[in-house]
């Protein structure tokens, strides 16, 4: 009889694999349901929205959680900080972070991830009132949330305490507001061209000196 048997030997049997011979190979929505158990009702949500793996926490479990991806879960950058003004809706704001976990390959700077190690990204986001618009900084353990989380401030207005630095890093020190906020007055400033710059730079403060 022609084909494989039961013995495994023959093609129905390759396809056959015992579950204990697959390795296994970690993911960020494993990272993120370890990091449910962890926390427990301090995860507010988790879940894959648009196929990203997400966690909703508690801004007092931010420092711990951000320390745990460091050291136990090889998220070793922080690629971004950014946050979200619902305005209308409470709490207003969610600070929002992405972090990479970078398998040995990328570290050892080769462009594409094995397949038993890919590249895994958490973002984590942080409800925050405005009455009380403070998380902590996560300087002391990734040093590029100096920039971040000023440029947080600056637009949105949202405090990260224990920074070492907290100013203004895009606008100018003398600025009213924080422009990413929806309630911020929209302001329209005609671009200067050369058939037009001498019309607008007579309207600048500088031309009244």
């Amino acid at each position: 009889m022609a084909g494989g048997g039961s013995d495994g030997t023959g093609p129905a049997g390759a396809d056959s694999v015992s579950p204990a011979a697959v390795p296994s190979i970690p993911s960020a929505r494993e990272d993120a349901d370890m990091l449910a158990e962890r926390i427990g009702a301090d995860a507010l949500a988790v879940g894959e929205p648009l196929g990203q793996t997400t966690v909703l926490l508690k801004r007092e479990r931010l420092l711990e959680t951000a320390a745990w991806l460091q050291e136990e879960r090889g998220y070793q950058l922080l690629r971004s900080i950014t946050a979200v003004d619902f305005e209308t809706i409470q709490p207003r704001f969610q600070v929002v972070y992405h972090f990479l976990a970078l398998p040995d390959a990328i570290m050892q700077g080769r462009v594409h991830p094995a397949a038993d190690a890919p590249l895994r990204a958490l973002r984590l986001k942080v409800p925050v009132t405005a009455e009380d618009p403070v998380v902590p900084s996560l300087v002391g353990l990734y040093p590029t949330a100096n920039w971040l989380e000023r440029e947080v401030w600056d637009l949105f207005g949202i405090e990260f305490a224990d920074h070492p630095d907290m100013r203004r890093i895009l606008l100018p020190d003398a600025f009213e507001g924080h422009p990413l906020r929806k309630d911020h007055p929209i302001e329209y400033e005609e671009i200067a061209f050369t058939f037009n710059q001498e019309e607008i730079y007579a309207q600048k403060p500088f031309a009244k000196k």
